[in-house]
């Protein structure tokens, strides 16, 4: 504790009133005699309540509990008057846990029974006592000589921290509710899956426990980085740190080390049902030992919940140059004393997941170094990874989109295409379908239904729900209907404002609704049969209105405007499947890789985050400068090795542009200088 405080002894017995005066002292005699028989009167009351209590348990255990309960609440109960004594119950802890009894006068309801020196506690297994009608299963009281007064602040901790250390050896954490629900059965008492609660938060819980020594910095980062996480970002956040806990849950806690060790105990349960609840929980405390945070490590580990110990290390010269609240200088000068980390021992972290050197960091280079963690962790987004290995965050959709046809399936999907009626697609369409089934439209899985095209016309966005959170994870690949909508829309929006549809004339719509077939086989000019078209909704191709919502003016000197005019008078809509990779043979084919193929370059590369660079024009000066302070960018703002991306725009070009092949052989050359 910080300094001594003296014993309030409050033992003294108050003198007594003798005969009334001014009218009669039989009145005096009287009352008197009241005084007398009051504590008998008293005393009978409480021995009708005991001998009830009795009578309603069935064995000496719940005699046992009922009667402590009755006195105390608690397993360390005051026994019942003995001999003129008082005693105090402590239940044998199963180890040498130590223990704190004696016997003492009853004149003074405000003295405890309690060894003499506070410091020095004796084992419970080397000073039990046995009185011959001890009763079983109470354990007996644990006697010894000298009073302890709870009016002083050191004594009482001194029993609560000895009675929490028995209570705790008794019993083990444990979840007590209901197993967590699986998947789809009910949630009336239990919890949500994880996988749906994080979801619908958009974001993960975790414990960030920030240890060090006074003036180090914790509150102040922790109040950066939650500035930043819920402001900016619009995240679920909480801090905990001395400041909120010892003014409720922690008032009772005094700076002793049975103590400080129950603060870091009962912070670290609350942090562990915070970031359960999908919380970012962010903790400030000393917490100097060892032994205790790592006990709140595992805590967090046997409930699977993500946990950082983050060591803040800084001098203590420099901790006393700071000195913010002036403890240092108090400490200097005598009048503090026990201070952590310079007459108090303060235990390092062994292995932390991060050490931040805040003397030598800016405060937002602190919380920015635990923002990228936590954005790199995935802890920031809802869903789960889609590469768990990567640092990567997910495409639109939380899904890797891959069309195309498993190897194994490859022969049995080609024989089935050959009895599907045909649907002719052109060179522009083909672009479309190597765009979808290669996850670039991510999450569309096929060409546009009529209602997700009105959607991205109007809103330059989807909705999607990808974990079936209000019942639509299908919404994108189900027949439009107009007539009925879901009570709830899809929760998660994605960008989409490019239509990407396949248009078709009135013979092709007659021949698909005519057919008897759930699917469609997709045809190049060339006649080779690429991909298989499920569940086909064909509705009217509204060109105007793609047009005018697309570029706002009609244009027919603009080429896709052209394009789109030249088209059927109907669209079809639904998922593909392609039977075979795309390919163009035009030596080019090496480069143009799927969204899946990136995703597994960047993480043999160790990316931990990626620049594009996309141009129509050869690379120049300018160019290189920019790509090279990109990169140096990104280092400066702790990214460990950004991943340059060039991507080409090939497709239609002017008549003066530098050909497509030209501009990749460049592009080439740059990667191999590095």
């Amino acid at each position: 504790m910080f300094g001594n405080q003296g014993n309030d002894s409050n033992s003294g017995s108050g003198g007594g009133g003798g005969g009334g005066g001014g009218g009669g002292g039989n009145d005096g005699a009287d009352d008197n005699l009241v005084h007398e028989r009051m504590p008998l009167c008293v005393g009978f009351c409480v021995l009708l309540a005991i001998v009830f209590v009795l009578s309603r348990a069935g064995d000496s255990e719940a005699i046992y509990n009922s009667h402590s309960q009755m006195r105390s609440g608690h397993d360390g109960a005051v026994a019942p008057s003995t001999g003129g004594k008082q005693q105090l119950y402590i239940p044998e802890a199963t180890t040498s846990a130590p223990v704190v009894a004696a016997t003492t006068p009853n004149t003074n309801s405000n003295v405890f029974p309690a060894a003499t020196p506070t410091s020095s506690f004796e084992s419970s297994t080397t000073k039990t006592s046995t009185p011959e009608n001890c009763p079983e299963p109470p354990p007996c009281p644990v006697t010894a000589s000298g009073n302890f007064n709870i009016d002083n602040p050191q004594d009482a901790n001194a029993i609560m921290a000895t009675l929490r250390a028995q209570a705790l050896e008794k019993t083990q954490p444990r979840i007590i509710e209901c197993a967590k629900a699986e998947d789809g059965e009910s949630q009336a008492a239990c919890h949500l899956p994880p996988a749906k609660r994080h979801a619908a938060l958009g974001q993960k819980g975790a414990t960030l426990w920030m240890t060090g020594c006074s003036g180090a910095g914790k509150t102040t980062i922790a109040t950066a980085l939650e500035d930043t996480l819920v402001m900016k970002y619009g995240k679920h956040v909480y801090r905990l740190d001395g400041d909120n806990l010892r003014t409720g849950l922690n008032r009772d806690l005094s700076f002793t080390e049975a103590d400080r060790a129950e603060s870091v105990r009962r912070t670290g349960e609350l942090a562990t049902l915070f970031s359960d609840a999908g919380i970012i929980t962010l903790v400030g405390l000393i917490s100097p030992y060892r032994e205790e945070r790592d006990k709140v490590r595992k805590r967090h580990e046997d409930q699977g919940i993500p946990f950082y110990e983050i060591f803040l290390d800084v001098p203590v010269e420099e901790l006393k140059a700071r000195d913010p609240k002036g403890q240092y200088a108090k400490v200097a000068s005598g009048e503090l004393k026990h201070f952590t980390c310079i007459d108090d021992p303060y235990e390092e972290p062994l292995h932390p997941e991060l050490t931040l050197k805040t003397h030598e960091l800016e405060i937002e280079e602190s919380a920015n170094i635990l923002f990228r963690q936590l954005e790199q962790d995935g802890i920031l987004q809802g869903a789960p990874k889609v590469m768990p290995e990567s640092v990567l965050p997910n495409p639109d959709g939380e899904e890797i989109v891959d069309l195309h046809v498993p190897p194994e399936l490859k022969a049995q999907k080609v024989e089935e295409a050959k009895m599907l009626p045909k649907v002719l697609i052109h060179d522009i369409d083909l672009n479309w379908l190597q765009t979808i089934g290669e996850g670039w439209a991510a999450p569309l899985k096929g060409f546009m239904r009529e209602g997700v095209l009105l959607e991205a016309l109007h809103f330059n966005s989807i909705l999607t729900d990808p974990f079936n959170l209000t019942g639509n994870v299908n919404r994108l690949q189900t027949q439009t209907d107009f007539f009925n909508f879901p009570e709830f829309p899809a929760p998660e929006r994605v960008s989409m404002s490019l239509p990407i549809t396949l248009s078709c004339t009135s013979f092709t719509k007659n021949l698909i609704e005519s057919s008897d077939k759930k699917a469609v086989a997709l045809v190049t000019q060339l006649g080779e049969t690429v991909a298989i078209l499920r569940d086909p909704e064909v509705y009217n191709n509204r060109k105007e209105e793609i047009v005018t919502r697309m570029y706002g003016v009609i244009d027919m000197d603009h080429p896709y405007i052209k394009h789109i005019y030249s088209g059927g008078d109907y669209l079809i809509g639904g998922e593909v499947e392609l039977l075979d990779k795309i390919k163009y043979n035009d030596g080019l084919d090496r480069w143009r890789k799927s969204t899946k193929d990136l995703y597994q370059e960047f993480h043999e590369k160790g990316a931990d985050t990626v620049y594009a660079f996309q141009t129509r024009n050869p690379t120049h000066a300018g160019h290189a400068y920019l790509m090279r302070t990109a990169g140096e960018n990104l280092q400066s703002q702790g990214y460990k090795k950004p991943v340059l991306w060039l991507s080409p725009l090939g497709g239609w070009t002017k008549e003066d542009d530098v050909p497509l092949d030209v501009r990749v052989k460049q592009h080439e050359e740059v990667l191999d200088a590095g």
